[in-house]
């Protein structure tokens, strides 16, 4: 999807029931990750990408680029690559001197998604396949995800309403981040407009791996009953 001409107006988060840092989500593209997380990386490793301008390492024999080259990888067409892959470092002095088991872990996480036994990652460690379609991640702060979360909600909210928001607090934010732990919908197409409220219909619908059904369900979604509703630049929850 071409980030330039369409939104992705439908957001799915799955926390994974094991194990409470590794999300699973539709909706989130890469540029909207590196535009809501607090802090950009320093550097990713790019375990599998289609970027022309990533630098290799001979020490591992990976490829990455630096906070220099994230700005191209960000505008390139992350889509067209198919399957895309990274975690971040600190530093490239980590490449340097990677351990045999460290580059082991990276390679098993770029080829099935999930880590051998712990990843070397600052972070994030990051798998998406059709940009913002799947997306697995991993986060080593739980804290980091819950700003991910609201952060790209009122970036999409205020492309598709042309309207701008206060910062959601973070009594909801952590209701936002509880509703995964249960499937979090929120589908952006439905939001109620007035000239002084914005009311987002939000609900769970349990946890699924195949983004084909969640993307059918919002048709088979007939009644909000909660709703993040914005006025009077506040927000509030409401049960409608």
């Amino acid at each position: 999807m071409n980030k330039n001409n369409n939104i992705r107006d439908l957001i799915y988060i799955s926390g994974n029931e094991i194990n409470h840092n590794c999300f699973y989500s539709y909706g989130i593209e890469f540029h909207e990750f590196m535009s809501c997380i607090s802090e950009k990386p320093e550097l990713l490793i790019l375990l599998k990408h289609k970027f022309d301008d990533a630098l290799l390492n001979l020490h591992s024999r990976f490829e990455y680029v630096t906070s220099n080259e994230l700005k191209d990888l960000i505008n390139d067409d992350v889509y067209g690559y198919g399957d895309f892959c990274w975690i971040d470092m600190k530093t490239a002095d980590e490449l340097d001197h990677m351990s045999k088991q460290h580059i082991a872990e990276l390679l098993y996480f770029g080829h099935l998604a999930e880590p051998l036994h712990r990843l070397p990652m600052a972070r994030f460690a990051y798998y998406a396949h059709d940009d913002g379609w799947f997306n697995k991640l991993y986060v080593t702060d739980i804290e980091d995800y819950e700003c991910l979360l609201w952060k790209v909600l009122l970036l999409k909210l205020t492309k598709l309403t042309r309207r701008s928001f206060v910062d959601i607090p973070p009594n909801l934010s952590m209701v936002l981040l509880e509703f995964t732990k249960e499937g979090l919908f929120i589908d952006l197409s439905k939001i109620k407009k007035s000239r002084n409220e914005v009311a987002i219909p939000i609900t769970a619908i349990g946890h699924y791996r195949d983004m084909d059904k969640v993307y059918d369900l919002r048709d088979e979604i007939e009644e909000y009953k909660l709703y993040l509703v914005y006025s009077q630049k506040s927000w509030r929850m409401e049960v409608k």
